[in-house]
């Protein structure tokens, strides 16, 4: 015969009931099914506008470029103004030191919010390319138009000052550049294998001065289509015209 549960244990049973929950429950309440959290969709990829994807595509060039060509715009715009507010429109302030801040600014963004997604491996060399670019802006406009140093005729040589000072800055900033992140290789990704040779897509590098296309090349290396390769290149002195692409060195694991 079963044993009958004591009153104290009863009230420790329902203790515990009421506690955790558990039993039936009321009529009133109904079940719900628990919230699934949504999937965080991944960002959308970066595309360049329908309007231009044909001039970028003939050129074998993709979204980084794209980036890059607009930040080339706007450094050049920024130049532009420059030149005009020293040398044609020198008592034009109002207007062309809040259109170089304009220009300042959007070039700053572009070097944080779009440079950084578009050239992660060197990023640090295209932040340091437009701030160089934006310092070289700024030294001429305050070296030739907002200098303390005057024109006195018993001093003539001091007027050139200025001048000499920005030059010097300009060729020094190009020089440290070169020499901290210029480098004589670049990275491509094989598209084609002819024997020895192999057609290797390259994007835009500015560390290497490397324009992007399509080159085919001499390969040290046995590759097939799709291998990222380290590729070597020769860089001329000035470098006005880009580095040559020369030959596959290895793959990239």
């Amino acid at each position: 015969m079963p044993r009958k549960s004591s009153k104290t244990t009863d009230f420790f049973r329902k203790v515990g009931d009421a506690v955790l929950g558990v039993g039936k429950l009321p009529s009133k309440l109904k079940w719900r099914a628990p919230k699934v959290k949504k999937k965080i969709s991944p960002k959308p990829r970066p595309e360049i506008p329908h309007a231009l994807q044909g001039f970028f595509e003939r050129r074998y060039a993709g979204w980084p470029e794209y980036v890059m060509f607009k930040v080339q715009l706007v450094i050049l715009a920024l130049f532009v103004g420059a030149v005009a507010y020293i040398v044609l429109l020198p008592t034009q302030t109002l207007i062309f030191i809040p259109l170089l801040l304009v220009l300042s600014a959007c070039l700053v963004y572009l070097a944080a919010a779009q440079l950084r997604r578009a050239f992660e491996r060197d990023y640090p060399a295209y932040r340091s390319f437009t701030a160089m670019c934006l310092a070289i802006a700024w030294v001429f406009v305050l070296a030739l138009r907002h200098s303390p140093i005057e024109f006195l005729p018993e001093a003539p040589h001091l007027a050139l000052l200025p001048p000499l000072v920005a030059i010097g800055f300009v060729a020094a900033a190009f020089a440290a550049f070169r020499l901290k992140y210029g480098r004589g290789f670049t990275y491509g990704k094989v598209e084609e294998v002819r024997g020895r040779r192999a057609v290797v897509r390259v994007g835009y590098d500015i560390c290497s001065n490397v324009k992007a296309g399509l080159y085919t090349v001499e390969s040290f290396a046995k590759v097939k289509r799709g291998d990222t390769v380290r590729l070597s290149v020769e860089r001329p002195t000035i470098g006005l015209r880009g580095a040559k692409v020369k030959a596959i060195l290895g793959k990239i694991k």
